[in-house]
Parts: structure tokens; C-alpha cells; sequence
């Protein structure tokens, strides 16, 4: 068994971009109402809807293996800006944004 959260999407090339980007991968399937991305043993989908569900929103957590610096350069330069900047927490680092269809996601750097 493997974990394959799925985020709702009513923009999927804008939400296959920004995730692209995000996890510095491409998909490993696409198509207009599923795209999915296999990372380190799990997969993350993508299910384009025409209407955002209610009350199904998860915050969605990232750990990076590369320093949050270098993670927010790649976002810069595909044009997707951070919401604030890297705070410290007790297990590491964050730094927050906001996917195409505004759900937060924390991309983490632990142990920093």
C-alpha cells in the first residue's frame, strides 16, 4: 500500500505546472482529468473537477532534500511567488504557497 493524496483542481495545465515545479518532477501520467506524480515510493494526484468541493481541503506538506533557498529560486523563476518567506520551526524550515486553486502548501527543509 502506498499513500496518494489528491488534490482537487479546476485548473489542471495551470495545477500540472505549478506542481511540476513544486516537486522539480514531471508526471508520470497526464491527462484532462487526472494527472499523477510518483515521489519517493508515493503519488500525488491531480483530479481536474468543475466546482472545488466543500469542505475537502487538506494542507498539503512538502520535505525537501535541497535547501529551501534553492526551492524558492525554482519557484521564482517559473514565476510562483512564496506567501511570506522561510520561517523557522522546531523541526526545520518553511516557506508557504498557495497552488493554483489557493490551496496552501508548505514545502519543509527539516533539521535546518
Amino acid at each position: 500500500m502506498r499513500i496518494q493524496p489528491i488534490v482537487y483542481t479546476t485548473r489542471m495545465a495551470e495545477a500540472v505546472r505549478w506542481w511540476s515545479t513544486a516537486l522539480d518532477v514531471e508526471p508520470e501520467h497526464t491527462s484532462e482529468v487526472w494527472t499523477s506524480f510518483s515521489i519517493g515510493g508515493a503519488s500525488l494526484a491531480l483530479h481536474a473537477v468543475d466546482e472545488l468541493p466543500a469542505g475537502t481541503r487538506v494542507e498539503m506538506s512538502l520535505v525537501s532534500d535541497a535547501p529551501l533557498e534553492s526551492v524558492i529560486d525554482r519557484m521564482n523563476e517559473a514565476g510562483i511567488v512564496p506567501v511570506g518567506g522561510i520561517v523557522s520551526q522546531p523541526f526545520g524550515r518553511q516557506v508557504g504557497y498557495r497552488d493554483p486553486d489557493g490551496s496552501i502548501v508548505q514545502i519543509n527543509q527539516h533539521g535546518s
